[in-house]
């Protein structure tokens, strides 16, 4: 659109707004006035009210008088000056709600005649020597009583239409009352002197009767009302009220007396009153309601006019501001444009030429965005670039340190090598960070929607994290809601880094012997979503208040010193922030200063279709019991998890101090009883725990040799902290039940293949990098594997041509012909002669999801990232492994693991010539998938493969139930508590003779 078009039409707009805006103007004064006049009237009847009330006491104090003035005894004279005090009593309240509200100045005066003409009777009623007549009727009734009824009247006349029939039954319900009252004052100063009325005294009383009739109500429309009223005020039953007792008092001159009493007299006539009365306060009510409802109305209606004028007026004031900024911008962005056309290459130059011309600011801005839009493609570009050149020599050094690792190297040399290794990894981490920094930036973060059971997803990836916390002695607790279902839909892989970042800094900034908890928990549910919250809580160092609003910036930690003391790019937070906020959640912090830490972020997550209900153990009739300490405040939250799960089953939980279970009765024991290790001060304790008559489960970290547990072979199950879910279910299953092998066996049977080697599998690798093919030829050697290589994409097709692969491993960037190119030309190559697909992975430095997608799109079946890790490796070779060619493993066999390639050979050698099938591992890894996945009589292994996997305990339990008897090469008496040992040198005739014992 053009920039003087853009004028035009503000101008067009302004003028609109502007008409606009008057017309509101003159609706919110209306409004206000409407508001202000029902506000207004409700004032008027408020009045109406307190002016009535005070009628009605003038009239009980006329009464008084009457019987006062007729008795002429001062006994009587408490109850005038107390009916003379509440009439008092009521004015004043009446005079000051009228001082609060300037309208009714007319009612004020006649409220102080009113007050004044009182003074002035009751004085005359004080000497006794007054006329009745002329005090009840003219003194009370015409001098107070009528004034006040006229001002009632004044005051209804503010009233809309609709209300008239409602105050007109008002009005009439006080002129009833009126004259009600009058009666009963008239009456009573015969009563109380037993006086006999004279012929004109009988025709005033007829007068009154007479115009005591019911209310006509006939006029009011709400049914609901009328009901109301008649059900309190039946017109034959009203009408037959104080009939008797006019009858009985017209009698006097027969019976020379009056048979009605005063009180009599007094008592049915309030009876009649009270009905009037009742049948006001209906009406009255019902008015206010009505009010109070228009008010409402007129008060939304005066604020809906204001809001819409208030945002006109700002429409109005936006208008003006664009009037003035047209003009101000458009010669801003020619002169931008003059000013950075310097800058620009000649096919840019010639464009910003045209734009000027057209004078139009799409166009401008379009091209002002493209500008923008080069730079930032091109520093994506090379941020893809860098990633793939630093990770390729990384590749090398990695993957190379890693084979060195396996090679016989001194304890010094090792000792580098750990370092090479080390460095590797944090420079990785660093190019990961910045990397989805970048990502992070430019907004191409990329997120998965997918079905994941999060009870084995977040247990796995706390689990890696034991050691390290192990390692400071922290004690690391996980509590993952039971209650959670068993799949959700989400980005599992950008959960877990966020909760690893998150427990790396727990780590990284809690001091030895402190407490990390971990909790994933369920605060919400629909039926198409579930809210989890996520939250890791620390014993560290903490973040004062001012702070914690940094922590969340790029390159930020707390403060510099921060940075110097525990490291890191402070890019971790920042990137996990972002991951939460594109998930939906918010991650956030409380914490205080030298108190620790807790981080939390709450995710909507939508419920798998395929997730299966959850299967829970009903072990109802199982009691199990906890040896806690309530003073070790560190511990309970491993106390609270714990009874979580074991009720979550349905089992019996309860807890018992040490000096609590030694005096149970055997017959009261528990069925099981779980220890914490920490609890344990010595080796006695647990031998007496050991000689209770119930299963013993000891919950312990790769530390458990502190406790001196020389008995540990007698304990039925070891849980290896951090305690979770599904070590809980299990343990509680295997040992409700009996002992028996195959169940063993069933427990522990592998659900996938996982090979370690992959003899006589054929190989093609395709990379231009001479050290990234030496890298991978050793690696798959080393999985005996058969390998061709290729120097680019043609050479591969070749290749894959004229021979054929279990697998191609397929590098993107190369010469001559790229990875991609070059698996579209062997694809088409299969198809044209028909032959079966060779599964081609790529090697790539990539990491964006996009590059991923991009890869599986153009025909490749999976991808490997560089720096090439072995276990991903080996998870992609065992996916396209043909199982047929696996090498059977006798059963009758024996695992060896050596650190020293040649004392393995060696030990092989002398093995096989006692009888025994030898297989030869050198590495903790190869060893746990061997004793995994294959049917051993012996385990032997160096002592140093204990301290490699976690703890001692853990690969003696995994041999043990794998039916293997574990034997270890050692010269420390230490491990003799975990299984048989071996002295490392001279050990043939001892070798010998345990395996024939065995």
């Amino acid at each position: 659109m053009k920039i003087i078009n853009n004028r035009r039409m503000t101008l067009l707009f302004l003028i609109i707004t502007i008409v606009v805006l008057s017309i509101l103007l003159y609706h919110v004064i209306i409004s206000y006035g409407e508001y202000k006049q029902k506000e207004s009237s409700l004032n008027h009847l408020m009045l109406i009210e307190k002016m009535d009330d005070i009628i009605n006491k003038i009239e009980q104090e006329k009464i008084f008088n009457a019987i006062y003035l007729g008795m002429q005894e001062k006994t009587i004279f408490n109850q005038v000056d107390s009916s003379r005090t509440m009439v008092n009593q009521a004015i004043e309240e009446t005079l000051l709600f009228i001082n609060k509200n300037s309208n009714f100045s007319s009612q004020k005066n006649v409220l102080k005649k009113t007050a004044v003409r009182l003074n002035t009777i009751r004085s005359k009623i004080d000497t006794l020597n007054s006329n009745y007549k002329e005090i009840l009727f003219d003194n009370y009734q015409t001098k107070v009583i009528k004034p006040l009824t006229n001002s009632i009247e004044e005051l209804t006349h503010v009233f809309s239409v609709e209300h008239e029939h409602t105050l007109s039954s008002f009005k009439e319900l006080i002129k009833l009352k009126d004259n009600l009252n009058m009666e009963t004052a008239f009456i009573s100063f015969f009563l109380s002197n037993s006086k006999e009325m004279t012929s004109s005294e009988l025709k005033t009383w007829n007068i009154l009767i007479k115009n005591d009739i019911s209310p006509n109500f006939s006029k009011l429309t709400d049914m609901t009302i009328l009901i109301e009223l008649h059900s309190n005020m039946n017109p034959l039953d009203f009408s037959n009220i104080k009939k008797d007792e006019r009858t009985e008092i017209r009698n006097y001159p027969m019976s020379n007396t009056y048979t009605v009493s005063i009180e009599k007299w007094l008592r049915v006539s309030a009876s009649k009153i009270e009905k009037l009365n009742v049948a006001q306060n209906i009406l009255s009510i019902d008015l206010k309601s009505s009010l109070h409802d228009e008010i409402s109305m007129a008060e939304k209606n005066q604020i809906k006019f204001i809001i819409i004028t208030v945002l006109v007026l700002l429409l109005l004031l936006m208008l003006l501001y664009l009037m003035h900024n047209l003009k101000k911008n458009s010669q801003f962005l020619t002169e931008t444009l003059k000013d950075i056309e310097a800058d620009l290459n000649e096919n840019q130059r010639v464009e910003i030429q045209k734009v000027l011309k057209k004078n139009d600011t799409i166009e401008i801005y379009k091209f002002l965005a493209n500008a923008i839009k080069e730079p930032s493609m091109a520093k994506d570009h090379f941020l893809a670039n860098m990633s793939h050149e630093i990770r390729t020599p990384l590749n090398g050094i990695i993957g190379f340190t890693n084979i060195l690792k396996e090679t016989n190297l001194q304890e010094e040399q090792r000792e580098f090598v750990a370092i090479i290794e080390e460095s590797s990894k944090n420079l990785i981490s660093i190019v990961n960070d910045i990397l989805d920094f970048s990502k992070v930036s430019s907004g191409k973060i990329e997120l998965e929607n997918i079905p994941f059971n999060i009870m084995e997803k977040f247990e796995a990836t706390i689990e890696t994290y034991a050691v390290k916390a192990t390692q400071k002695n922290i004690e690391l607790s996980l509590f993952i809601d039971p209650e959670l279902p068993t799949e959700i839909m989400g980005d599992p892989t950008k959960i877990s880094q966020v909760i690893l970042n998150l427990l790396s800094n727990a780590i990284k900034f809690t001091h030895e012997n402190g407490e990390i908890n971990l909790s994933i928990q369920k605060v919400s549910q629909t039926a198409q979503e579930i809210g989890v919250k996520f939250s890791v809580k620390d014993s560290g160092i903490g973040i004062e208040e001012e702070k914690k609003s940094k922590i969340f910036d790029a390159f930020s930690q707390a403060d510099a010193s921060t940075n110097r003391k525990f490291g890191g790019t402070g890019l971790g937070l920042t990137i996990s922030s972002k991951f939460v906020e594109l998930m939906g959640g918010k991650l956030e912090i409380e914490s205080q200063s030298g108190e620790g830490s807790t981080f939390f972020f709450t995710l909507n997550l939508k419920r798998s279709l395929s997730a299966k209900a959850r299967i829970k153990p009903n072990l109802s009739q199982l009691s199990v019991a906890y040896i806690t300490m309530p003073e070790q405040e560190t511990l309970q939250t491993i106390d609270k998890n714990l009874k979580t799960y074991i009720q979550y089953t349905g089992a019996k939980f309860k807890t018992y101090t040490e000096s609590e279970i030694f005096e149970t009765e055997q017959s009261l024991l528990p069925d099981i009883l779980f220890i914490n290790h920490q609890y344990i001060s010595d080796e006695k304790i647990l031998n007496r725990f050991l000689r209770l008559d119930t299963k013993i489960v000891l919950i312990s970290t790769s530390d458990i040799q502190k406790c001196g547990c020389l008995n540990k072979n007698r304990i039925d199950k070891i849980i290896y902290k951090p305690l979770n879910f599904s070590k809980t279910i299990k343990t509680l299953e295997l040992l409700s039940r009996p002992k028996t092998l195959s169940f063993l066996e069933k427990e522990n049977k592998p659900t996938t293949k996982n090979l370690n080697t992959f003899p006589n599998m054929n190989v093609l690798v395709a990379d231009d990098n001479t050290i990234n093919q030496k890298l991978i030829l050793n690696i798959l050697k080393n999985l005996e594997i058969t390998v061709t290589l290729a120097n680019n994409g043609k050479e591969a097709v070749e290749l894959a041509k004229t021979h054929l692969y279990d697998i191609i491993f397929m590098d993107i960037e190369m010469p001559i012909l790229g990875g991609i190119e070059a698996t579209q030309q062997i694809i088409a190559h299969e198809h044209k002669i028909n032959m079966p697909h060779t599964p081609i992975v790529a090697l790539t430095a990539n990491t964006l999801q996009s590059d991923k997608e991009k890869y599986l799109k153009n025909g490749m079946n999976n991808y490997l990232i560089k720096p090439i890790q072995i276990d991903q490796l080996k998870i992609i070779l065992n996916e396209y492994y043909d199982t047929k060619k696996e090498k059977k493993r006798v059963s009758d066999s024996i695992l060896l693991y050596k650190e020293t390639p040649l004392t393995g050979k060696i030990y092989s050698a002398i093995l096989n010539n006692l009888g025994y099938k030898v297989d030869i591992v050198n590495s903790a890894e190869a060893f746990k998938t061997n004793i995994n996945n294959h049917a051993y009589t012996f385990a032997l292994f160096d002592a140093k493969l204990l301290m490699s996997v976690n703890n001692e305990a853990t690969i003696i339990e995994l041999i043990k139930q794998s039916g293997a008897i574990p034997l270890a090469f050692t010269e420390d008496d230490h491990y003799k508590k975990y299984c048989t040992t071996l002295k490392t040198s001279n050990a043939i005739e001892e070798l010998k003779e345990k395996l024939k014992k065995a």
